[in-house]
């Protein structure tokens, strides 16, 4: 504690007087600044708050988030979660098997065929192909892949026919193999894809 002026009768009081005790002067007291930094504290917690909220709800929803979802299933169990029951058997001779979805559709993408694949009774993977897309929806897709497992790792190109075949390889936890085929006279830009995810 220490002594201060009164800035009304200039007699001297103590720093910690709410008023003089001498002329009655009402002092101005202090801020506390504790309490002014918890309500910026405070303030500031509310407005993280709402800035996370607001970015949460404004981002995109994911693109092809099913696709993507299978590409990182690990067991054919969690493939039937998604797809569902009702899928075939198919057992052939030379140890190759599958459980196959026909005709589904897959984040607005029709596939005509969907499989989980088998070899000599263990399960190796699944693959899979969509009905015809335009360009731009080819794009798209192309753009989730790489959004989600990075940049290629290996490319090439097959011929057959007038069918241009273009081979993308992603290599992570799984080999990801995703083919798209177009043919080369087609002038309004007609695709096909097939992937194949290799769990081996």
């Amino acid at each position: 504690m220490s002594l201060i002026s009164c800035p009304e009768c200039n007699k001297e009081i103590s720093d910690t007087s709410s008023k003089c005790i001498h002329c009655g002067y009402q002092l101005k007291k202090k801020k506390p600044v504790k309490k002014i930094m918890a309500v910026i504290g405070s303030v500031l917690v509310i407005l993280t708050a709402v800035v996370l909220l607001v970015l949460k709800f404004c981002q995109p929803d994911p693109i092809f988030p099913t696709f993507i979802e299978l590409m990182e299933c690990r067991s054919p169990e969690t493939v039937k979660d998604i797809l569902g029951g009702d899928f075939t058997y198919d057992d052939h001779e030379n140890g190759f098997a599958f459980d196959t979805y026909r005709d589904i559709e897959i984040d607005g993408l029709g596939c005509p065929l969907f499989s989980i694949d088998y070899e000599n009774g263990k399960c190796i993977g699944i693959s899979w192909q969509t009905q015809k897309m335009d360009q731009g929806t080819k794009d798209t897709f192309f753009e989730a892949m790489v959004d989600r497992f990075g940049d290629v790792q290996g490319y090439q190109t097959d011929k057959y026919a007038d069918i241009t075949s273009e081979q993308f390889h992603w290599k992570g936890e799984e080999d990801f193999w995703m083919n798209i085929d177009h043919s080369d006279e087609d002038r309004e830009g007609i695709y096909f894809i097939e992937v194949l995810v290799n769990w081996r």
